[in-house]
């Protein structure tokens, strides 16, 4: 069967719909959808979806934030997405296809990036790169997208965001947390998979002979070596190489400038197994680490330190600014702007702040 992986897509230009959702003191969010420029996507997962919070004062910088498996990691990237557009970052979180709002029809969130059935696969993996990159498509038409820039991906989000910082070069900076490579060795090993291996055990798999365990560790292996002499992405793509090598961090990598990317890991990770954090960071070429004392998902109601260190990255040195991370999320709903529910207004304005101090 051909497997072939193509990246590119039709650049046409898009119809964006782009809806107010709510906003605090030094934001305002917006909903931004268009229809993914990939042309297989799976129903369901049809149009993107971006999640733009953009700050009241001046801009200092942008940033995508891809989001992990599933759905349960979303909520906080909002936090993210709040606290770093009040100090002054266009923060875009972009929903992935097959996960949260945009779960494929008789799907779970999530699930298809791990299949049994190789050639739905490699569809999601190619749709979320696509994506991706379409989304800062319209983030530059917008004139939200800052050369000053970084891509903060979490978990897959940190595997998609690999792909796509080496097919576009317009992301400046890349900081990968909890991620890893080796698809093979994930699927077999990673315990939040184990659905996978129970498939494998019903015979499912058998193209690409994913659900022969030592078949496919042997050729990964081998075919890791190739990919080791490759010079460019296109020659990786057009080879021979199993093809989840072609969607694989794993074996892109090596084709991030070490400078360019930051990886943090999570020192009781145990979603994804050690040897697949390990390599993944020694074929970026070992660049700037931190460990961190949490678990693969306990660090989330941590962000704040993340949220600083993107900062950091992006040059954002103003101590005011700084200090509004510390702050209560809040959020105003467009419906209290408009006053059609005063009672409602006033029940928040006695717990919070007064619209008048809200839209300054």
């Amino acid at each position: 069967m051909d497997y072939t992986i193509d990246y590119s897509y039709n650049h046409d230009q898009y119809s964006v719909t782009s809806g107010f959702m709510f906003k605090g003191r030094h934001y305002r969010c917006s909903l931004l959808r268009f229809k993914s420029p990939y042309d297989r996507p799976a129903r369901g997962t049809e149009n993107v979806e971006i999640y733009s919070f953009v700050p009241k004062s001046e801009v200092a910088g942008s940033l995508i934030m891809i989001h992990g498996l599933g759905s349960v990691n979303i909520p906080f990237l909002f936090w993210m997405g709040t606290h770093l557009a009040s100090a002054g970052l266009r923060a875009s979180l972009v929903v992935l296809p097959g996960n949260y709002t945009r779960t494929a029809d008789g799907s779970v969130s999530g699930k298809d990036y791990f299949s049994t059935d190789l050639p739905n696969l490699l569809r999601f993996w190619q749709h979320a790169v696509i994506d991706v990159k379409a989304s800062i498509d319209v983030l530059e038409s917008r004139r939200e997208w800052s050369k000053n820039n970084c891509i903060v991906g979490y978990c897959l989000g940190g595997m998609v965001a690999t792909l796509a910082t080496v097919l576009d070069e317009r992301i400046s900076r890349t900081i990968l947390m909890t991620t890893g490579g080796n698809m093979a060795r994930i699927l077999w090993e990673s315990p939040a998979l184990k659905f996978v291996r129970r498939d494998f055990k019903q015979g499912k798999g058998s193209e690409g002979f994913l659900n022969d365990r030592e078949r496919l560790y042997r050729r990964y292996d081998e075919d890791l070596e190739k990919c080791k002499t490759m010079k460019t992405v296109k020659d990786l793509l057009s080879s021979d190489v199993h093809p989840l090598l072609k969607v694989d961090p794993l074996s892109f990598a090596r084709f991030i400038p070490v400078k360019k990317a930051t990886v943090i890991e999570a020192l009781f990770d145990k979603t994804l197994p050690r040897e697949t954090r390990k390599g993944f960071w020694e074929a970026l070429g070992r660049p700037r680490r931190y460990l961190i004392p949490s678990g693969h998902v306990t660090w989330l109601p941590f962000q704040y330190g993340l949220a600083k260190y993107i900062l950091v990255s992006l040059g954002v040195k103003d101590t005011v600014r700084r200090m509004r991370l510390l702050s209560k999320t809040e959020f105003q709903m467009p419906i209290e702007d408009v006053g059609k529910f005063p009672e409602a207004s006033r029940e928040r304005n006695s717990q919070t702040s007064s619209p008048s101090k809200v839209d300054q």
